[in-house]
Order: structure tokens, then sequence, then C-alpha cells
């Protein structure tokens, strides 16, 4: 008979419900803006400008993401164990992917939930792309991860980061758009200038079906002009 400590199988579990149990990551540099550096091997980024514009209308800067940036940037460094092919999945080529799932990331999503919004007091500008929880389950929870390089044009600037989260009906329809926002991140007195790398943790859980099909972007804002440089982000679930 089996238990907990002498190992082996409970009854009734089959080994594919075991294996679907298991949680797991991928991990990529596949954005738009990032056109220069390699995911995981260094930290160097394209600028991006967080302008005067966005600061007035308090509008979230998405970073979506590229097909072709996703080729260029998930280039495996290493060599041993030999790496899974990168194409289309992530740096890690689904190697360390949840159970019973094949994809985190969504790189060509093009759909409402990608349009800018420029009215009203929650605004964000247009991005490609998606995190992609569609294979997930009730239940599952999403770490999120994103590095990025930030450059103060201003001192005393507080940054905010988030995820856009829009919920969804079967049909696609968007139910809910929301930012799920991290702890800001404030740079003072002599920061102006100079380049400051973030790994920045958001969550989200799966009350519903409607947070399963959920689209998601990581996206900046702040009160004062900023560079950005979006590096990777590590999507991760948790079971």
């Amino acid at each position: 008979m089996s238990n907990f400590f002498g190992g082996g199988s409970s009854p009734g579990v089959t080994q594919a419900q075991l294996n679907y149990a298991s949680g797991g990551y991928e991990f990529t540099g596949a954005f738009t803006d990032r056109t220069t550096g390699q995911s995981g091997a260094n930290d160097i980024g394209s600028n991006v400008e967080y302008t005067q514009a966005l600061v007035d209308n308090g509008r979230w800067l998405r970073f979506g993401f590229s097909s072709a940036q996703q080729l260029a940037n998930d280039v495996p460094y290493w060599t041993d164990p030999t790496p899974a092919s990168a194409a289309g999945v992530g740096l890690f080529g689904g190697s360390y992917m949840p159970g019973g799932m094949d994809s985190l990331f969504n790189f060509t999503e093009n759909s409402t939930y990608n349009q800018a919004v420029e009215t009203g007091d929650f605004q964000y500008t247009a991005a490609t792309g998606s995190l992609d929880f569609s294979q997930a389950r009730v239940g599952d929870l999403a770490e999120v991860r994103f590095d990025f390089n930030v450059v103060p044009q201003v001192a005393n600037t507080t940054v905010e980061v988030a995820l856009i989260w829009a919920t969804r009906l079967a049909d696609g329809t968007i139910t809910f758009t929301f930012p799920l926002t991290a702890q800001p991140v404030f740079f003072g007195t002599g920061t102006v200038g100079k380049g400051y790398l973030n790994r920045i943790k958001m969550s989200a859980y799966f009350a519903s079906n409607e947070d399963v099909r959920a689209f998601a972007l990581p996206a900046v804002r702040a009160d004062n002009p900023v560079l950005f440089q979006p590096l990777t982000i590590l999507n991760t679930l948790r079971r």
C-alpha cells in the first residue's frame, strides 16, 4: 500500500494527472522594443522613452512581443544540457513547462486587447502579444517577473509597474481590464542619467475560467519622463 513517505501514486490518481499537477516556467526576451542584447545572457537593452505626454495623461506604457524579436533574442547561451529549440516558445524551449502545457507566451496576438486606450481614467498604449494562460486551469497561480532597466531623467521620480490584465468569456469577449500593480519604485537625488536594473515580481490567481483565458502584458508608468529598457520576462505557473 502506497503512502506519502513510501512513494508510489495515490489510489485512483493516474500518472497523467500527476504530470499535469506539476508547475513550471518559461522565459523570454521577445519584446518588440528589445533590439539589443540576448535573453539571459546580458542586461543590455534598447531605450524606450516614457514621454511627457504619457506623464500628463497617466498612461501606461505596455511592452508587447514580436515573433521576430523572439527568434533574435531567445538564443540559448549554454551547450550542456543540449538546449531545446527556443523558436516560438521561449529561451528554455519548453523544457520546464508546466505539466499539460506547451505555451506560456503568445508572440503574435493582435486583437481588441492589444489596441490603445487614450481616453478616460485608465489609459494604455498599443502593444502586440500576451502572456498565455489558456492551457492553465482554475486554482493555478501565476508568478511573473519582469526584468527591465530604468534611466531616470528627472530626480525624485516614482515608477509604477503592472500587468495590464484582461479577463475574457469563452467567446473571447473581454469582461474586465485592470492593472495588477507591484510596489512603486522611487528614484531620488543623484539617480538622473544612471541605469538601474529592476526585477519586479507580480502575481495573479485563477479563480475562474475567465482568468484562465486572460490576456496580460507588462506595463510601466511614471510621474516624470523616463527611459525604459525592457529585457526579459519569467512566467511561472504554480500548482
